[in-house]
């Protein structure tokens, strides 16, 4: 992940976050169905297949997708850019100190997800899984991203 960015892991129910000095994995056997997160997201308003956002020229072009309203932009990478039946993760993420960046859009894409997938949402920058339901955890991500961005 880029210093600038600020991102959401999304995970499947019933898996377990673990971090180490490598960083963050999510331990279990639960999956979701990649297809329907490719489904759901071609469903959503102003998100579209956008291989150009890759982090990586080996990671499959189907795994990215782009929500762009002319004005803010959130990226977000399927199953860490692999394409398979049952996938593992779904990275959300959104820029910092640009302009573009907007984290309540981030924020809604991933309740759309976790509902859509029956998914659980990681707040990288508070190292911790956000209850998108609970107004105060949303609100603490929020705040946070707005320090990190008022640093600029």
């Amino acid at each position: 992940m880029a210093m600038g960015e600020y991102q959401f892991i999304l995970f499947p129910t019933g898996n377990i976050p673990s971090i180490s000095e490598d960083g963050i994995e999510f331990v279990g056997d639960n999956k979701y169905n990649f297809h329907h997160a490719v489904e759901v997201l071609q469903m959503s308003p102003h998100i579209k297949n956008d291989p150009t956002s890759k982090s990586w020229k080996t990671f499959d072009d189907e795994c990215y997708f782009l929500y762009f309203d002319g004005k803010y932009k959130v990226e977000i990478e399927l199953n860490s850019g692999s394409i398979s039946e049952e996938a593992d993760d779904i990275s959300i993420r959104t820029k910092i100190y640009r302009d573009e960046g907007n984290v309540i859009e981030a924020l809604r894409i991933c309740q759309v997800l976790c509902d859509s997938l029956n998914l659980k949402c990681w707040d990288i920058k508070l190292r911790k899984i956000i209850d998108l339901d609970n107004v105060s955890n949303v609100a603490a991500t929020i705040d946070q991203y707005s320090k990190l961005r008022n640093k600029s």
